[in-house]
């Protein structure tokens, strides 16, 4: 079972969903994209995937657990 949220409460460890289903444990989270200051890009970068999904910062996003604080 999955929650939404806003995107700016999303921590390091927490677990994403993308809108394709595909789901990353967020290792950092990068202010900006592509010059566009008012993104957040949430990044997966381990041994098991390289993944990285952008999110407006006053946007929501599928929370599929929270990660250990």
């Amino acid at each position: 079972m999955t929650t939404t949220v806003k995107a700016i409460d999303v921590r390091i460890g927490d677990r994403l969903r993308t809108r394709t289903g595909l789901e990353l444990t967020v290792t950092r989270i990068d202010h900006g994209l592509l010059g566009r200051p008012e993104f957040l890009s949430f990044v997966e970068d381990s041994d098991e995937q390289w993944l990285k999904m952008p999110a407006p910062q006053d946007g929501e996003v599928e929370l599929v657990s929270r990660g250990a604080r």
